[in-house]
């Protein structure tokens, strides 16, 4: 089993700290966003650890990982930056997004998983969404479940109607070896339908600056079957300065045990 980290993002919304500085090498807790996913990706005896790098790439660079490099100069987003790394699609991968930490428990919980495709979604998230930004119903995407409540049939659509939120998308995925192939077969075909056009492609601008959700979206439109690796707190996103600011406080007042233990 592999990781494939993806931290090409500009982090524009964190241009406070984010001006010579990637997002996923913010500080918190005395070691920067990325290095904590790799500590736990060992911990949980992950060691095969790919990190897809883009802006101020330089800056990130951790002994015993490998790295591949996007054209800063090239338009992409999350999609993008995964199938650069489609050299890398020779084993089970577990994705996850380069300003995100989770606990270990987490980790724990997705390698455990059995799927070919496997997406970590919050049930608890209200209380996580309701401290940061002082209600659930800000920024929001759907997520909605089967009848099951095992399979993710709609995502990624903003600000949806209350009964489209049965959990919050996190940033962490898994990909078996199985599925792979299949996914590689769909992104070309897509990328040869929109790769040069400026049409809206699900809810993305374009499909250059496709979006993860749109692309899980697009697996479920094709018959692929995604599995919600349900959980309650454990991670933590780092979006904006506010975020970001709050996480600290949080740390400092011990408030952040509601929503992640660092030893859990």
């Amino acid at each position: 089993m592999k990781a494939i980290i993806i931290a090409g993002g500009l982090g524009t919304r964190l241009s406070k700290y984010t001006k010579d500085t990637p997002k996923g090498m913010l500080k918190f807790l005395g070691k920067s966003l990325i290095e904590r996913q790799i500590d736990t990706l060992r911990d949980c005896g992950i060691n095969d650890i790919i990190i897809v790098r883009k802006h101020l790439k330089d800056k990130i660079n951790f002994s015993g990982i490998k790295y591949i490099d996007d054209n800063p100069d090239e338009d992409g987003n999350m999609l993008r930056g995964l199938f650069q790394a489609k050299s890398e699609f020779n084993d089970d991968i577990i994705m996850t997004y380069g300003d995100v930490i989770f606990q270990k428990s987490v980790m724990e919980k997705v390698i455990k998983t059995k799927c070919d495709v496997g997406v970590v979604v919050d049930k608890s998230w209200r209380s996580y969404w309701t401290a940061r930004l002082g209600s659930d119903t800000e920024d929001t995407e759907s997520l909605v479940l089967d009848a099951m409540k095992d399979n993710i049939t709609r995502l990624g659509i903003p600000n949806p109607p209350q009964n489209e939120l049965d959990a919050r998308y996190v940033g962490i995925l898994k990909f078996s070896k199985k599925v792979l192939p299949k996914m590689i077969d769909l992104y070309n075909e897509e990328q040869r339908k929109f790769w040069n056009s400026q049409e809206k492609w699900y809810q993305s601008r374009n499909f250059k600056k496709g979006y993860m959700t749109d692309w899980i979206q697009h697996l479920i439109n094709n018959k692929i079957k995604v599995k919600a690796i349900k959980i309650c707190h454990g991670w933590m996103e780092f979006d904006t300065n506010e975020d970001y600011e709050l996480a600290i406080e949080w740390s400092e007042n011990d408030k952040l045990k509601r929503f992640f233990d660092v030893d859990g």
